[in-house]
């Protein structure tokens, strides 16, 4: 569950702009990150209106969530993987986890209306295997589950990738193939991604 209801001021969300806390139904909430599917890949914002989104916190970790003045708002996204994330959890002292990066972000432009919960995922409209062909922002009431997203619905927003998801620029797909058995979901959406080359 997304814990917004009890005001800007708790740990859980992080204010992105100047001036006194507004309450929470005069703001937008932002989930920088979400992911796929349980076990698929890490959705992360890298970029909000233009500054790296680390710019707007002095503090290390910040939100989860992030408050923002209504009105438009520009994110820059990208993903990533973990390989033996399962491995690692039973034991995080002899397992260290291998990242695997996509390479190009997706740019996205939505207008934010007070109230609302907004955060990114991709496209749950598409069949399986092409999801990862665009990014979208999920537009939920306040209180709503980021599992809400992972849903076929109607995105505020999408973007496509900044380069072509061709297997050479995702890393993700050229390191999975090096596994002897990819999770099938991305197995499913990097033979399409492959497909397209």
């Amino acid at each position: 569950m997304v814990f917004v209801s009890v005001g800007c001021s708790t740990p859980n969300i992080s204010k992105s702009y100047t001036g006194p806390e507004r309450p929470i139904n005069e703001v937008a909430v932002y989930s920088p990150n979400n992911r796929g599917d349980f076990n698929g890949p890490s959705i992360l914002t890298t970029h909000l209106n233009g500054k790296i989104l680390r710019e707007y916190f002095s503090e290390i970790p910040f939100g989860p969530y992030i408050s923002m003045v209504p009105g438009d708002v520009e994110v820059r996204v990208t993903f990533d993987d973990y390989e033996d994330v399962f491995l690692w959890v039973i034991a995080p002292n002899v397992v260290s986890l291998k990242t695997k990066n996509f390479k190009g972000h997706y740019d996205i432009k939505f207008n934010a209306k007070p109230g609302k919960f907004y955060a990114p995922i991709f496209n749950y409209n598409l069949p399986q295997e092409k999801r990862i062909l665009e990014m979208c922002i999920s537009e939920l009431n306040m209180g709503s589950s980021l599992a809400e997203t992972r849903v076929p619905q109607k995105y505020v927003a999408c973007g496509k990738p900044s380069i072509p998801a061709i297997e050479s620029n995702i890393k993700i797909c050229a390191e999975i193939y090096k596994i002897n058995e990819p999770p099938k979901l991305y197995d499913e959406m990097c033979r399409e991604v492959i497909k397209l080359k």
